[in-house]
């Protein structure tokens, strides 16, 4: 007879391989993320909520579709078996990773460079916003090229309104002329049966007289005075200054291309008064792992490394940091008082307002002018955001108003924004 032993281990082996197969199935089971249709108008208010918390919370480690010094997270869910357990691991990496679960062996084994920061102020609405942003990057953006035919319609109807503008300009003039030569001859005409001898004047000299001389130096006169006052007002102001810095940075390539919120380098922006300036070891948080730029090679990095005392080789920290001594392009005068955490805390007002659209700056410059007449109309045309912020309950009597509809909006100039003590105290 024949022993089926051999069978048996071959069907042991068998079922031992579908048994890991299905237990490695399970740990990279993955869970569904929607996707967001064009006129889903729910799922996209999502993905622009995520995307605000991806920016954030996750860029300054991650991309959606390349490694930075954390994983791409594009697909992240299909690694993991649930929401709920990827939710644990944002909220307390440490944790899950002594859990004992099987993804946390998988995680352990990967070699982990930089340790997971831990989220735990993070919803799970919050999150599902933020993996529905990453599936679904580019939703709601499907009426940009519709935007943009607008946009060049807009500017060839201007381009086509100052087109009529000139040839009205031009027709003027023309008929000015043909008037003014009109008028000449008749009157010499009128003169002339009054019995009058009229000498013919040259053209250049009835242009070129004393009258015209007086009229040139009165313009002369008053665009002299207007370019003095012009000076003594922008005395010290520095809009569109652009100065070398110690170390290149380029803030299209982080803000605009990785999406760095501005409040991870400018950490007291929301805080202070002043937004601050970043150190060495903010710099060092990505540049431990990002040795090369794009633009500039290793050499404004190996600025970073020798500023902060870091030594790529070692990969430790082996001198005392430095401060970079980074040029400041915007001053005020000493007498003016401002507040960047009223402003952008309780204001809620972006940083492009005031410092233009820094996401583009290779060169970080001054946008705006500050002066005291741009701020001033700043308060009088900004609207204050009561219903989304408490900050403003105080003011009930505007809050009454606006509920009867005896006024539809209150601006900064309305709770006092253009009083003298607000910047002059």
């Amino acid at each position: 007879m024949h022993s089926c032993n051999p069978i048996r281990k071959i069907l042991s082996l068998i079922a031992l391989v579908l048994l890991l197969t299905v237990t490695s199935n399970s740990v990279y089971a993955g869970f569904a993320v929607p996707d967001v249709a064009a006129g889903d108008a729910a799922g996209i208010q999502n993905v622009g909520e995520g995307k605000a918390l991806f920016k954030a919370n996750c860029a300054a480690c991650h991309a959606i579709d390349k490694k930075v010094v954390g994983p791409a997270l594009g697909g992240i869910w299909d690694k993991w078996e649930n929401e709920a357990k990827l939710t644990d691991w944002i909220h307390n990496p440490s944790k899950f990773l002594e859990s004992g679960d099987p993804y946390a062996q998988v995680l352990k084994s990967n070699d982990i460079e930089s340790p997971m920061t831990p989220f735990p102020q993070l919803t799970t609405d919050q999150i599902n916003d933020i993996l529905v942003y990453l599936k679904n990057p580019n939703a709601g953006e499907a009426a940009a090229p519709a935007a943009a035919t607008a946009t060049t319609a807009g500017a060839s109807d201007e381009g086509s309104s100052n087109w009529y503008l000139w040839a009205l300009i031009i027709f003027l003039l023309t008929l000015a002329g043909l008037l003014w030569s009109v008028t000449s001859k008749l009157d010499k005409v009128v003169r002339e049966k009054e019995g009058e001898v009229v000498e013919d004047v040259p053209l250049s000299k009835k242009i070129f007289n004393k009258n015209t001389l007086l009229v040139l130096l009165l313009i002369g006169s008053i665009l002299l005075v207007v370019n003095i006052f012009g000076g003594a007002i922008d005395l010290g102001r520095s809009q569109g200054y652009a100065p070398d810095q110690p170390i290149r940075f380029s803030h299209a390539l982080h803000v605009g291309q990785n999406q760095i919120e501005c409040q991870y380098c400018h950490v007291g922006v929301e805080k202070s008064r002043h937004a601050s300036i970043p150190g060495t070891q903010i710099c060092m948080n990505c540049h431990k792992y990002v040795q090369e730029g794009p633009k500039y090679g290793k050499d404004e990095i190996a600025k970073i490394y020798e500023y902060s005392g870091w030594d790529p080789d070692k990969s430790k920290f082996v001198r005392e940091p430095k401060n970079i001594e980074w040029v400041k392009i915007h001053n005020l005068p000493d007498h003016v008082y401002f507040n960047h955490s009223q402003h952008v805390k309780v204001g809620g007002i972006k940083c492009q307002t005031c410092h233009g659209k820094v996401e583009e700056y290779e060169v970080m410059k001054q946008f705006a002018p500050l002066s005291m007449g741009w701020c001033i109309n700043c308060h009088r045309q900004t609207e204050v955001k009561f219903a989304e912020n408490k900050y403003y309950s105080v003011f009930q009597k505007y809050q009454d108003e606006l509920k009867k509809g005896t006024k539809s909006k209150i601006t900064v100039e309305d709770i006092g924004g253009t009083d003298c003590q607000k910047c002059h105290y």
